[in-house]
């Protein structure tokens, strides 16, 4: 009974450690773009595109969707960088 008390705790530290890797990267991912959408020269439409993008991952941020949030402000963040 003991040993499986032990792997039900192990199993719920580790799903709670990976839960808050994910949202640690979310906010400074948004707050990233956001400050590239003043400085980057894309155009028009890609601004549009990631700005979008960026307004998503911040919903999926306050709705606790922190993976989606992730994708979202990645996907912002290539458009962005994109040379």
């Amino acid at each position: 009974m003991m040993k499986k008390f032990l792997v039900a705790i192990t199993a719920a530290a580790m799903l709670a450690g990976s839960y808050g890797a994910v949202f640690a990267r979310c906010a400074p991912l948004i707050k990233e773009g956001r400050e590239l959408l003043g400085t980057t020269k894309v155009s028009k439409a890609d601004q549009d595109k990631a700005r979008g993008l960026l307004d998503e991952a911040q919903k999926n941020l306050d709705a606790g969707d922190h993976a989606n949030g992730v994708k979202n402000a990645n996907a912002a963040l290539d458009i962005l960088k994109k040379k």
